[in-house]
C-alpha cells in the first residue's frame, strides 16, 4: 500500500530534536516518544521553542519569502529580469514541480503540526504558574494562525487540520476558506486573552505577546474582509469590525502594550534601534549565539537581498566606490542574480519634497569612500559607462564628496555633474517604465536600505565599519509592526462606509513622515479616502516588509495591478492571471496522496 510522509509526524520529529545524527527509521535508543517528552512543563515548552524554528530558520531573514511576498507584485522586479528565482518572483516558467514550493509548503504544515500537537497536550500538564500556562497556550494559537495565515493565502483552501498527525497520511482533503479564517480569528481572539504583554521570560525577545496578537488578528480579519473573499461570502462587515477593533485597541493602548511610534521614519530602521524596537508588534529574532540560529552559519541574509550595484568589487568598470559595511554587500546586483529593485511605480509614489520616508528607506546617493578619492580620466570604462561629458575629464572626486546618485528624477545636466549619475529615464523606460535592457544600467536604482546591516563582521576589530568579511546578518526582521494598525484601521472604516474614520490613522502616519515643516501639505482629506489610497499608502510605508504580494491579493484584482505598473512580470503573467492569486500545489504533494485528482491543482496551474 501506497504511504508517504505528508506531514512530519510530531513523534519523528521529537525524536529528531533529541537525536539529530540519527535518521528518521533508526532505532530511537532512549525509548522516549512524543507523548513522553511533552507531558511536562519542560517538554511542552520544548516543543513551543519548536514551533518558531521555521520562521527564523527558513522564512524570515531567508530568500524564498523576498522571492514569494516581495516579488510576482506592482511594487518589486528581480533585478535586471535575473533568471534567479524567476519561478516565484516573475511568474516566469512557474510550474507545480518547482522545488521551493514544496519546500516551504511542507515547512507550513510542520510549523502547524507543531502548534497542534501543543494545543493537544497542553490542558492536561502542570505549570508552576497559570500565567505562563496560559502564555505558552497563546503562543501556539498566534503561531498556529501565523503558519494558516501564509498556507491558505500562498497555497489557497488546503487541507485544514486541527489536530495532531501522528502517522503517515494517505489522503488530504480541501476545507472551505471560511473554515480556515474561523480557526485564524477565533486562535487570535484567545491569544489576545492569554498572552502577556512582556514575553516570558522577559529576555526572550522574539516570543509572541498581547500587542503581537492583536496586530495579527487586525491583519487577518482585514484579508478575511477584503475583495479576494467577499466575492465568496456576504460577511465582510463582521470582519472589517474585528480589523477595526484590533487594529485600534493597540493605537489606543500604546503605552500598556509598550510599544509607540518613533518620531521619524530614519529611525524605524536604523540598526542601533533594532533589538529593541518600540515600532515593533512582532520580531523573527536572529542573533550570533549558535544556539538561537538553528542555520548559524547562514542567518539573516535579508541584507543582500536589495542593493544596487555600486562598488568595484564585480568588475563591471566601476571604480569610484570601494565595498565597504556602511552600504553593504552589492555582490548580486548584476543581470541574472537575485537582488529587487523598485519599480518604477513606486519610486513615483513618494513626493520626496514633502514625504521623508524616501530618504528614509532608500539610497540613491553614495558618498566617495575610496581613501585616495577618484579622478574622472576621459576614455576609461567608467568615464564610458557613465556617459561623461569631456569636461569632466580631470575632475577629482575627494573622499566624503558625492560620488553617485541614482536619481528618481529626470536630470538634465547628468553628464557635466562631476559625479556619476544615472536618473529615471537610464534605469525606466520612460513611456512604459519597464527597466532597461542596458546591462550597466539596469542594475544601478534607487536602493531599498530597510535591511541593511552594518553590524556584520568587518576588518576593523571594533566593527566600526570597513570591507565586509561576513554575510552572517543577525539583525532581527520585523514581521508586524505599529504603522500597520493605523493602515489597518484606516481601510477598515472604509470598508464599513466610514471614510471620516480613516482620515485621522492616516493623518498619524502623514505626520510622522513630512519633511519638517511640509506636514500641511501631507495632510490628506476624507475625500481621498479610498482602498486604492490606502493601498498605495500602504506601499509607501511598508514596501519590502513581506507584504505587498498578499496586500494586492486581498483586492481580488492583484493582476491587473500588476498589468497598470510591472510590465516586466506582466508579460510572464498575462497567459494565466490566475497565477497572481494562488501559488500551485506542489506536484510532488500530489503524487504523493491517493485522492490528487479529487484533492486538484489550483487555478491557472
Amino acid at each position: 500500500m501506497k504511504q508517504i510522509n505528508y506531514i512530519m509526524s510530531i513523534a519523528f520529529a521529537a525524536i529528531a530534536l533529541n537525536f539529530s545524527s540519527c535518521s528518521l527509521d533508526e532505532y530511537n535508543p532512549s525509548g522516549a516518544t512524543a507523548d513522553v517528552i511533552f507531558s511536562t512543563q519542560e517538554g511542552l515548552n520544548m516543543l513551543v521553542n519548536s514551533a518558531y524554528v521555521n520562521l527564523e530558520s527558513q522564512f524570515y531573514g531567508r530568500e524564498d519569502m523576498v522571492l514569494f511576498l516581495v516579488g510576482g507584485n506592482d511594487l518589486f522586479i528581480n533585478i535586471g529580469n535575473g533568471t534567479y528565482g524567476r519561478q516565484m518572483s516573475k511568474y516566469q516558467e512557474t510550474t507545480p514541480a518547482v522545488g521551493q514550493f514544496y519546500n516551504d509548503f511542507n515547512r507550513f504544515y510542520e510549523g502547524i503540526n507543531y502548534c497542534n500537537a501543543g494545543l493537544e497536550r497542553i490542558g492536561g500538564i502542570e505549570f508552576n504558574s497559570q500565567v505562563e500556562k496560559d502564555a505558552r497556550e497563546g503562543e501556539l494559537r498566534f503561531l498556529r494562525a501565523y503558519y494558516y495565515w501564509h498556507l491558505v493565502e500562498i497555497y489557497g483552501n488546503c487541507d485544514l487540520r486541527k489536530t495532531e498527525t501522528k502517522t503517515f497520511e494517505q489522503y488530504a482533503y480541501r476545507s472551505p476558506y471560511s473554515d480556515f479564517y474561523d480557526l485564524i480569528i477565533s486562535d487570535l481572539q484567545i491569544a489576545c486573552q492569554k498572552l502577556p504583554v512582556d514575553p516570558l521570560p522577559a529576555t526572550d525577545v522574539g516570543r509572541a505577546t498581547k500587542k503581537a496578537a492583536y496586530g495579527l488578528l487586525a491583519r487577518t480579519a482585514l484579508t478575511r474582509a477584503s475583495g479576494y473573499y467577499s466575492a465568496m461570502y456576504n460577511d465582510a462587515a463582521t470582519y472589517y469590525t474585528i480589523a477595526r477593533d484590533a487594529a485600534e485597541y493597540v493605537i489606543n493602548n500604546q503605552a500598556a502594550l509598550k510599544t509607540g511610534l518613533y518620531s521619524t521614519p530614519d529611525q524605524i530602521f536604523d540598526y542601533r534601534n533594532n533589538k529593541t524596537n518600540k515600532e515593533a508588534l512582532f520580531v523573527v529574532t536572529h542573533a550570533r549565539t549558535s544556539g538561537l540560529n538553528p542555520r548559524e552559519s547562514n542567518p539573516n541574509r535579508l541584507h543582500q537581498y536589495f542593493k544596487a550595484a555600486y562598488s568595484s568589487a564585480y568588475s563591471d568598470g566601476n571604480n569610484l566606490m570601494v565595498k565597504d559595511l556602511a552600504y553593504g554587500d552589492d555582490k548580486r546586483a548584476r543581470p541574472g542574480d537575485m537582488s529587487m529593485m523598485p519599480t518604477k511605480y513606486l519610486l513615483n509614489l513618494y513626493n520626496d519634497e514633502i514625504d521623508a520616508r524616501y530618504r528614509a528607506f532608500f539610497r540613491d546617493v553614495y558618498y566617495c569612500n575610496s581613501p585616495n578619492g577618484y579622478t574622472w580620466q576621459a576614455g576609461s570604462t567608467d568615464f564610458i559607462n557613465y556617459e561623461k561629458n569631456a569636461s569632466v575629464a580631470g575632475t577629482r572626486i575627494a573622499p566624503g564628496d558625492t560620488a553617485i546618485f541614482y536619481s528618481k528624477h529626470p536630470i538634465a545636466d547628468k553628464a557635466t555633474r562631476p559625479y556619476a549619475c544615472f536618473d529615471i529615464n537610464d534605469t525606466y523606460d520612460p513611456v512604459t517604465g519597464r527597466i532597461t535592457t542596458h546591462a550597466f544600467k539596469q542594475v544601478r536604482f534607487p536602493a531599498l536600505k530597510k535591511y541593511d546591516d552594518p553590524t556584520r563582521g568587518s576588518v576593523n576589530p571594533d566593527g566600526s565599519g570597513g570591507i565586509p568579511t561576513s554575510d552572517r546578518g543577525t539583525l532581527d526582521v520585523i514581521m508586524i509592526r505599529l504603522a500597520e494598525m493605523y493602515l489597518a484601521a484606516a481601510e477598515a472604516h472604509i470598508g464599513l462606509n466610514n471614510p471620516g474614520g480613516a482620515v485621522p490613522h492616516i493623518n498619524a502616519l502623514r505626520a510622522r513622515a513630512a519633511v519638517p515643516g511640509k506636514e500641511t501639505q501631507m495632510s490628506v482629506s476624507q475625500s481621498q479616502m479610498t482602498f486604492d489610497f490606502v493601498l498605495d499608502e500602504r506601499a509607501r510605508e511598508l514596501c519590502g516588509e513581506h507584504l505587498r504580494w498578499m496586500d494586492i491579493k486581498r483586492t481580488g484584482k492583484p493582476a491587473d495591478y500588476i498589468r497598470e505598473r510591472n510590465l516586466d512580470i506582466w508579460q510572464y503573467l498575462q497567459s494565466s492571471p490566475q497565477m497572481a492569486l494562488l501559488r500551485p500545489i506542489p506536484e510532488r504533494f500530489l503524487l504523493q496522496i491517493l485522492n490528487a485528482e479529487e484533492f486538484g491543482q489550483n487555478p491557472g496551474y
